[in-house]
């Protein structure tokens, strides 16, 4: 059995970052491939994240895994000065991959938890000198420049069309804070009946620290409330402190787990 590499691009990704499994007869039976992410908004203390992902028999997996980690560390070197964790995620009940992986030397304590949030009183206070709006979504282009924003802050999950899925919903709505008429954060919003959800949430890097997030989703909570909303929930990443950080402004419940993300820093 040997590890190839496709002659061209798959997905967007380069060659080199996609394994394949392949038996002595010519078959593949495995998969793989690492993806570098550079997100020091979600994980200031770590910033370079490396997700992979591998499938296939026994034997395949430990070979892949092998040469997964063999391409993190030749990713990681490029820039050796920022802190970087190679990671992949499971589903809470498989006890056979999370097994193979702690025996491999990861660790699985980050998760995406799912939390409650517990709605303030009050529409809340913004800041000094700022403002909020509606995001304005009638246009192809301005979509699409949501999703722009988004990526740049490191939110990758929102696409189009998940994007105009959630447009669909009795509950929807983006607000937008203003900073003397500049654009520095967003809320996403989304749901139906008495249960809305906090899809994602950011503000610009030069404006972070300042209480600006809070009161964001403060206000956002409030207008959610005004149109009968007592539910509000929301997915973090167990590891990423700045939201761990915003939500403890709201007294969160932990609902449970909805994946684990085994993982080893690799400096």
């Amino acid at each position: 059995m040997t590890i190839v590499h496709p002659q061209e691009p798959v997905n967007g990704l380069n060659p080199e970052d996609v394994f394949y499994a392949v038996d002595d007869l010519g078959t593949q039976t495995g998969y793989g491939f690492i993806l570098y992410q550079y997100q020091p908004g979600l994980y200031p203390d770590c910033p370079v994240n490396l997700y992979f992902s591998l499938a296939g028999d026994v034997s395949s997996r430990y070979l892949l895994f092998g040469a997964l980690v063999a391409r993190a560390r030749v990713l990681q070197a490029l820039n050796p000065v920022l802190r970087a964790r190679l990671y992949t995620s499971i589903a809470p009940g498989d006890v056979q991959m999370k097994d193979f992986y702690l025996s491999n030397g990861f660790d699985c304590e980050e998760t995406d938890e799912i939390l409650q949030l517990t709605i303030p009183i009050g529409d809340g206070r913004i800041p000094m000198s700022c403002t909020v709006a509606p995001t304005p979504l009638n246009t192809w282009d301005e979509q699409n420049s949501l999703i722009y924003r988004l990526q740049m802050n490191d939110i990758a999950f929102v696409d189009l069309n998940y994007l105009q899925s959630l447009q669909h919903m009795p509950h929807f709505m983006t607000l937008g804070l203003y900073r003397n008429a500049l654009l520095i954060g967003e809320v996403i919003m989304a749901g139906r009946g008495a249960d809305c959800e906090l899809v994602a949430i950011y503000i610009e890097p030069s404006s972070r620290n300042q209480g600006m997030a809070k009161a964001l989703l403060h206000r956002m909570m409030a207008i959610m409330a005004a149109e009968g909303v007592t539910r509000i929930t929301t997915r973090i990443m167990s590891r990423s402190l700045p939201q761990q950080k915003l939500m403890n402004h709201f007294a969160p419940a932990s609902l449970g787990v909805n994946m684990i993300f085994p993982g080893m820093y690799l400096n």
